[in-house]
C-alpha cells in the first residue's frame, strides 16, 4: 500500500481537527450535564428547606400556644401546618412525613393537657424538666433528607 505524501499533511490535520473538536464537544456536553444536575440538586434542596423551616415556625408558634394557652383555636398557623404536611407528601420520604404527623400529634396532646403559665414553662425549660422539644426529632431526621439528596441528587 502506498500513501501518496501530498494527502498526508492534509489528511492529519483533518484527523486532528475532528479529534480535537470531539474532546472539545463531549468535554461541553459533560460540563452541562453536570451544571444542570447541580443546579437541580440545588434547586430540589432549597424547595425542601423552605418547606421544612416554614413547618418548623409554624409548628413552634403552635406549640408554645398550646403550651401556655387552655383553648384551642383554628387559625392561620394551624391551617398552615396542615397544608405544609400535604406538601411534604408529594416529595419527601416517609420518615419526614411520618416526622412531621407525630410533631401534629404531639402539640394536639400538648393542647389537651391544662395550660403552663409562662415563667413556669420557662423555669421548667430551663433545668430540663419538661419533654424534649417534639420538633427536635423532625429537624433531624429533615436534615438527614437534606444530606442525602446533596449526597446522591435524589
Amino acid at each position: 500500500m502506498v500513501i501518496e505524501p501530498a494527502v498526508v499533511g492534509p489528511a492529519s490535520m483533518f484527523l486532528g481537527a475532528v479529534v480535537g473538536g470531539s474532546a472539545s464537544l463531549l468535554a461541553a456536553i459533560l460540563t452541562h450535564r453536570f451544571q444542570y444536575r447541580s443546579q437541580g440538586i440545588a434547586s430540589e434542596v432549597a424547595k425542601r428547606e423552605a418547606v421544612y423551616a416554614d413547618f418548623v415556625m409554624s409548628a413552634s408558634n403552635i406549640l408554645l400556644r398550646a403550651l401556655t394557652h387552655d383553648e384551642i383555636v383554628i387559625g392561620g398557623d394551624e391551617q398552615r401546618l396542615l397544608g405544609l404536611i400535604n406538601r411534604m407528601r408529594l416529595f419527601a420520604p416517609d420518615q419526614v412525613v411520618a416526622g412531621a404527623d407525630a410533631v401534629l400529634r404531639a402539640i394536639l396532646e400538648i393542647a389537651l393537657q391544662p395550660s403552663v403559665e409562662l415563667r413556669q414553662l420557662t423555669r421548667d425549660a430551663l433545668s430540663r424538666r419538661i419533654d424534649p422539644d417534639p420538633l427536635l426529632t423532625f429537624s433531624e431526621i429533615c436534615r438527614a433528607d437534606l444530606d442525602r439528596v446533596r449526597r446522591t441528587g435524589t
